[in-house]
């Protein structure tokens, strides 16, 4: 029970629970006739179809939901030392936003290990945009949403081509580390741009349907065989790069609770 309580196990843990959604993915859309199978719900799909597949899904959804909640407490606390200067503050707004994110997917996942129905395609990304759309300035706030994509992929980007991400990784790691991180961030940032464009577009036009999941973007970039291609590689790499910081990650061990009740007082 202490073990559960620390940060360490809730990082290794979504690492590990992230790598093997990637790398499912990023496999699908190699190998499958339909690139819109490509998509983590395509994936969590295939788990169930396993044997043990709702075990097994519901082993990835805590997965999910411990790096989740591992983000938002980053976010919040700052734990790994942003500070609360301008870009500090922006990348723990995204280290929330990829909180979220994860809770979303290990909902997804517990969602169809308890026999309900997977969404299809981008159909849940658009129904969340369509909410968002009817409340009032909700075309602008989804707009900002597809700035704030945007600006993620360049910060993907950005640590892809300086290699900022090694600086947290520990000093016994392969060679190989930085090239497979590298390419995994690359691919990603190519996907966040297609999504933050894609959420700028319906934010102007006021339409939902306007709106592309992760695997919706892979699936416009079949037009472009050889950048699908690279992009689909690179998630398998990103998958790879999120086993390598379970493994070789530095983090700060604390109790998460702990922290927490202090924080309260």
């Amino acid at each position: 029970m202490n073990r559960l309580r620390r940060l360490e196990t809730f990082a290794r843990a979504g690492w590990c629970a992230r790598g093997v959604v990637y790398c499912l993915l990023a496999y699908f859309a190699l190998t499958s006739a339909k690139a819109t199978e490509a998509s983590p719900q395509g994936v969590f799909r295939s788990v169930r179809d396993m044997p043990g597949g709702a075990f097994l899904l519901i082993l990835l959804a805590a997965g999910l939901a411990l790096y989740g909640a591992y983000r938002l407490y980053g976010a919040a606390l700052d734990s790994e030392g942003k500070g609360s200067e301008a870009k500090g503050i922006a990348i723990r707004i995204g280290y929330a936003a990829s909180g979220i994110a994860h809770f979303v997917l290990a909902w997804a996942a517990a969602r169809l290990a308890s026999g309900q129905t997977a969404s299809e395609g981008g159909e849940q990304e658009q129904a969340a945009a369509g909410m968002l759309l009817d409340l009032p300035l909700g075309a602008t706030l989804l707009g900002l949403v597809g700035v704030a994509f945007l600006a993620a992929a360049v910060h993907q980007a950005t640590k892809a081509w300086t290699t900022e991400f090694m600086q947290g990784v520990a000093a016994d790691a392969p060679s190989w580390v930085a090239p497979v991180g590298r390419a995994g961030l690359a691919a990603r940032a190519v996907v966040f741009a297609v999504i933050g464009y894609s959420l700028v577009r319906a934010g102007w036009f006021g339409s939902a349907e306007e709106v592309k999941g992760l695997g919706d973007a892979l699936s416009s970039l079949t037009e472009q065989p050889t950048l699908y291609t690279l992009v689909a590689v690179g998630l398998f790499l990103f998958g790879v790069h999120s086993f390598v910081e379970a493994r070789w990650r530095r983090i700060r061990d604390e109790d998460v609770v702990a922290r927490l009740q202090a924080a309260a007082r």
